[in-house]
């Protein structure tokens, strides 16, 4: 059995966090074409700045940490009908495929709950074929799937009854 411990994340963090952020979503970058121009809201172009006004504004952020260091780290925002929004979810290559996400998305899963939600909800690349499967395995199930002005991919819109 792999020791984890997850953790809400302080602001002094957050630069372990970011960096974790950036080498998972970077990835997707280099595989589905992703720059600042075409997709400037990706989480890898995400600024140490971004993370403080999201935790100042209320998002829950969590990290996974193992040999000392974040593994992995989800964002958790209140949206609307009680609803909370799964975002920015990242576990580095190394540690994936050892359960670490699973946690995460059950972590979330169970304080959303505590702060009286009904439902996950995420969007993600629907192309990432590998990405979709893991949600689904979670949980997760497609609500729809649709293009917009503010996403260079289809977007698979999830969701999870907490």
């Amino acid at each position: 059995m792999i020791e984890y411990k997850i953790e809400s994340v302080s602001v002094e963090q957050l630069p372990q966090c970011l960096e974790t952020i950036h080498k998972a979503f970077n990835i997707n970058c280099q595989r589905f074409g992703f720059t600042n121009e075409n997709y400037p809201s990706c989480a890898a172009f995400l600024t140490l700045d971004d993370l403080k006004e999201a935790k100042d504004k209320g998002t829950h952020i969590y990290a996974i940490w193992l040999d000392g260091k974040v593994a992995g780290c989800v964002q958790l925002k209140r949206t609307e009908n009680n609803e909370y929004a799964f975002t920015r979810f990242a576990v580095l290559p190394e540690y994936q495929n050892l359960g670490l996400g699973r946690e995460l998305v059950l972590h979330c899963k169970k304080k959303a709950a505590e702060y009286g939600g009904k439902r996950l909800t995420l969007l993600m690349v629907y192309e990432n074929e590998q990405l979709r499967h893991f949600y689904e395995a979670c949980g997760f199930t497609l609500v729809k799937t649709r293009r917009d002005d503010q996403h260079p991919f289809l977007c698979g819109i999830y969701e999870m009854e907490v």
